[in-house]
């Protein structure tokens, strides 16, 4: 079972952080990208959006990845792994037991915000203190997240 848990913090981690190991973004980053990805899903609307967080790379910015998650914990984008598009999200933990999605989304529910906690690096297998800038959509029942690493 903590094999099983691990595992998918390891899956989940890819799909709802940045890949910033080497970028270095910052929390102001973070901020600008989410500011630029929820005027793009304003523009477009929801679907397009989606699609284009899942495919275009300039939602890779700076190593970047843009998270488009719906209030029930469904990863609808990321520009980072699509193997986890379309998966509920919603009881994952971090490796301290963190109900790190159910926090994004309580954040988001009050518009959005900053929410802190550990994901095991897919690349060098270390645990990392990650923070999530996640924000509410307008108009749809959903956030866009995004991580860097403290």
């Amino acid at each position: 079972m903590k094999f099983l848990s691990r595992i998918t913090v390891a899956l989940l981690a890819t799909t709802l952080s940045v890949a910033v190991w080497a970028a270095g973004a910052t929390r102001a980053d973070a901020q600008t990208q989410s500011t630029a990805a929820l005027a793009h899903a304003k523009k477009v609307g929801p679907e397009t959006a989606i699609k284009d967080f899942n495919t275009a790379p300039e939602w890779k910015t700076k190593g970047m990845n843009v998270n488009f998650v719906d209030m029930k914990g469904v990863v609808l984008a990321s520009s980072l792994n699509e193997r986890l598009v379309g998966k509920n999200t919603y009881e994952s933990k971090d490796p301290n037991g963190k109900e790190f999605v159910k926090e994004f989304i309580a954040t988001a529910q009050k518009g959005g915000g900053w929410v802190d906690y550990q994901f095991i690096n897919p690349e060098s297998k270390k645990l990392e203190d990650r923070s999530m800038y996640v924000r509410k959509v307008d108009g749809f029942e959903g956030f866009i997240a995004i991580a860097i690493t403290k």
